[in-house]
């Protein structure tokens, strides 16, 4: 009798590993995340960008995934990036109390900075690889509410893992000039760095641009929504700037009840929600007539929502082919394809919403903005007034025990600026949830606060330099180490300190906060500040 032929080799454990994290659902990117905290290796895995390439290329049969949507609603209780996904979920998005979200797509989120600033400008972010940079408007604006949109310029790119290649940027924006309203248009390449020729046309009124974005039809057609229910059309090949007639009124449209998408056949479309249908509508052209918009579908939301007379959509995700309505309080995001709807929150708040699309893998290391719009102290006085209640309220704190984990980890190896940055974030949602003298938030305060700290003493040891500046061979010598960083330190363990003075039994946290804010104390040469005001708790 012959031998049984023997087992195939045993594979690798990490090529195991591998294989199964590459099936882990992309509508749910909190898996991936939570896999790279196990531990290096798994961290190593899914942040390297073969891991990437075959994550996607294993799930190209599918839409790009909704992760969530960035929002202009002026509310500190409710994070920048509100994620759609079902598990804790979060992107470093820019501040909005600086940035207003305009657009998002082909990997890339574009912002416009507080019309209240002395000088505005734009600011791209990448929200996967968390990259960020800035972009003049153009000379020539003016007004308070333009109209933007970014798109990928590369030719090669079927748009599903956009990032870090060359992109174009069109500038909308109305007001008068020699007594005319004139509405002008410009094209900005990343390639060369600047604006092109501002195209403009003359109008009857001027229009903002502040409740609606943009779509981008194929490679060359990009189409704005003006707050008044304005439809324009820039041509990227010629400049061309057009208005375009609105779809039948048969349905007593008001304002903000309907906005842009792609039709089914990726020409323009419009949706609106009357009573309990959805309307959709598509601009099609005949032969030997101009384009006319004709009534592509109606999707009856009876058996998902409550009959209403109100509901505006908000928004449109491109490239996921699903919208936002809302519905008297509550948010719901339909998905066109399969007719099935979920709701997204609970709030009345939001006006316009910017979808984010695209495929999520775990970047090499969380990046997160520096600057004086991003450092904690700002944001401590006005999210000191404790959450909104709703969804995001519940994973946004097991977002924060999920980074506060992170962090832990990359203190144990020595990476420091990321442990920073991930306590920067743990206290920002602990701060919003519970208040800015809350017990629960000392333990934050402290870690953020010995983060920065090690931090500052790592880089006065690789320039040779102790904590107060000083050469450590020559006392003459200035040293570069990073005084913001000390500074914070000690307003963060200060902080931690007037919370735990209230608790008589918390004897060994304030003796660590007591240690750390003495050796600031030291660097300072400041002792005297430091017994009056600290050691008389």
């Amino acid at each position: 009798m012959a031998a049984p032929p023997p087992p195939p080799p045993a594979l690798p454990d990490d090529v195991v590993v591998e294989e199964i994290l590459l099936r882990l659902p992309p509508d749910d990117p909190g898996c991936l995340f939570r896999a790279s905290l196990v531990c290096k290796a798994w961290r190593n895995a899914v942040s390297h960008p073969r891991f990437r390439r075959r994550y996607i290329g294993l799930h190209r049969h599918r839409a790009p995934p909704v992760l969530g949507f960035l929002h202009d609603w002026e509310d500190g209780g409710i994070p920048d990036f509100f994620p759609t996904t079902a598990s804790p979920f979060s992107l470093a998005a820019p501040d909005r109390r600086f940035w207003r979200p305009v657009d998002c797509r082909h990997g890339r989120a574009l912002f416009l900075s507080d019309r209240r600033q002395e000088t505005q400008e734009l600011l791209l972010w990448e929200p996967i690889t968390g990259a960020r940079r800035g972009i003049p408007v153009p000379a020539a604006f003016r007004c308070q509410w333009p109209a933007a949109a970014v798109f990928c310029t590369a030719d090669w790119c079927d748009h599903r893992d956009c990032a870090g290649g060359p992109f174009g940027v069109v500038f909308l924006f109305a007001g008068e000039q020699d007594r005319h309203v004139v509405t002008s248009a410009c094209l900005y390449s990343s390639e060369t760095g600047t604006w092109g020729k501002l195209n403009s046309r003359q109008d009857e009124f001027t229009m903002e641009f502040q409740n609606h974005s943009s779509v981008l039809v194929g490679r060359s057609l990009l189409y704005f929504l003006s707050d008044g229910g304005t439809i324009l059309e820039y041509n990227l090949d010629s400049g061309v700037l057009a208005v375009l007639d609105r779809p039948p009124d048969d349905y007593g449209r008001g304002r903000q009840r309907f906005n842009l998408m792609l039709a089914e056949d990726g020409g323009l479309g419009v949706a609106e929600a009357i009573d309990f249908q959805l309307i959709l509508w598509k601009r099609e052209a005949s032969d030997g007539t101009d384009a006319r918009w004709v009534l592509s579908r109606i999707v009856d939301m009876d058996s998902f929502f409550d009959p209403v007379t109100l509901a505006p959509v908000l928004g449109f995700a491109e490239g996921a082919n699903a919208i936002f309505v809302k519905i008297i309080y509550s948010l719901f995001m339909v998905e066109l394809q399969s007719e099935q709807a979920k709701i997204v929150c609970s709030s009345p708040g939001f006006c316009n919403l910017i979808p984010v699309v695209g495929f999520y893998t775990p970047h090499s290391r969380l990046q997160v903005p520096g600057g004086e719009h991003h450092s904690p102290a700002p944001w401590l006085k006005q999210l000191g007034r404790g959450g909104q209640q709703g969804v995001w309220e519940e994973k946004s704190l097991e977002w924060a025990q999920v980074l506060f984990d992170e962090g832990c980890m990359a203190i144990n190896e020595k990476d420091l600026a990321y442990t920073a940055d991930c306590f920067r974030h743990v206290l920002e949602i602990r701060v919003r949830h519970y208040g800015g003298l809350a017990p629960e938030c000392a333990n934050t305060f402290y870690h953020y606060g010995g983060a920065l700290l090690c931090k500052a003493r790592e880089a006065a040891n690789r320039s040779g330099t102790n904590l107060r500046g000083k050469g450590q061979t020559d006392g003459n010598m200035t040293g570069d180490g990073d005084d913001s960083d000390l500074d914070l330190a000690w307003k963060m363990l200060n902080t931690a300190r007037v919370i735990v003075a209230k608790s008589p039994e918390k004897t060994m946290e304030k003796v660590n906060i007591l240690n750390a804010l003495a050796e600031i104390s030291m660097t300072r040469d400041n002792l005297s500040y430091l017994s009056y005001h600290v050691l008389g708790w």
